[in-house]
């Protein structure tokens, strides 16, 4: 490893972690990162002092993303798609995947990451992230900088080329936007830096395997919202989500053809789920993030996006286990 290499590969993992909340997307984190470590290599000689690789860094990689952007739509989480659907009527056909945020696994926190104003959880909460996605990219990338990241105002206004009076600004609106989204930090978060609630996961992911829909019942919180990506709808309520289950998965469960592998994701719970199919394996459907308050699941994320699947899968998780 040469001189260049020592000194950057160390924020290679925070890098991707930031790109990922620029963009929604874990599948697309690492080429981002690539990108621009190979802008950095070859401006190398613009790098003053050594001390201050960290900022650069993130300008590039920030400056990286805002491109990106550019060129694609806004991602979007079930929620901020509109009303609630209701369970009995038709879906409607499965939108492009890249409409959709992706989960990340748990494990990319392993980096030391600044995560400055908000926990390192919080700030991979698919909430958080899927509020980020209705900032204009300007807004997204100052707050990032300032409050995740930990830049200082001239250091962010130096990111993007602008005056430190007009991140300011930038960024009382994004706060402002982001707590008109989703509401004071306690309220969308409220077990941010909760352990995960492995009792629970084990409980429910068990209930799914035996297709239990009673037991599926016990486990939801009143309140429970259910979104799958890439179908354009989400359920709201537990009654209302018990009954999609009953109308959609009755087969399914009868026949026990779900098979569930607890991962985390998100900093929160979740389940991979696989399904058995006529060659007598279990194949990889979806990736599941659950969020709990009071000791049952108010939040389950069901990912069926295969772009979705990447990152679990590049750390190891199976496509096929055994039926």
């Amino acid at each position: 490893m040469n001189d260049f290499e020592s000194m950057v590969e160390p924020h290679r993992a925070s890098l991707r972690l930031h790109c990922y909340r620029m963009l929604g997307s874990s599948h697309d984190s690492d080429d981002m990162v690539q990108e621009t470590l190979l802008r950095a290599y070859r401006a190398k000689d613009t790098l003053e002092q050594p001390s201050a690789v960290r900022g650069w860094l993130y300008r590039i990689a920030t400056n990286v993303c805002l491109t990106e952007l550019a060129k694609r739509p806004r991602r979007a989480r079930g929620p901020e798609l509109g009303p609630p659907a209701d369970p009995e009527q038709p879906l409607p056909p499965a939108t492009p995947q890249a409409e959709w945020i992706e989960p990340v696994p748990s494990a990319w926190l392993g980096a030391k990451d600044p995560a400055a104003a908000y926990s390192a959880k919080e700030s991979v909460a698919l909430a958080f992230i899927a509020a980020l996605q209705i900032l204009t990219p300007a807004q997204r990338a100052v707050l990032l900088l300032r409050d995740v990241v930990g830049l200082s105002a001239e250091e962010t206004a130096q990111a993007l080329a602008t005056t430190v009076s007009a991140t300011n600004s930038a960024l009382h609106r994004a706060r402002v936007a982001l707590e008109a989204r989703v509401g004071p930090r306690a309220a969308w978060s409220p077990e941010a830096d909760a352990p995960v609630d492995r009792t629970l996961l084990e409980r429910y992911l068990r209930a799914w395997e035996a297709g239990d829909l009673e037991a599926i019942v016990t486990l939801l919180h009143e309140d429970v919202t259910l979104s799958m990506p890439p179908v354009p709808v989400w359920i709201s309520g537990r009654d209302r989500v018990v009954r999609f289950f009953a109308l959609r998965l009755e087969k399914i469960l009868r026949e026990r053809l779900f098979r569930a592998v607890p991962i985390e994701a998100n900093g929160r719970a979740g389940i991979a789920f696989y399904l058995v199919r006529d060659d007598g394996h279990a194949h990889l459907h979806s990736i599941d993030v659950l969020e709990h308050r009071d000791g049952r699941v108010a939040t389950h994320d069901h990912f069926v996006v295969p772009a979705a699947q990447a990152a679990f899968l590049a750390l190891g998780l199976e496509r096929t286990i055994p039926a």
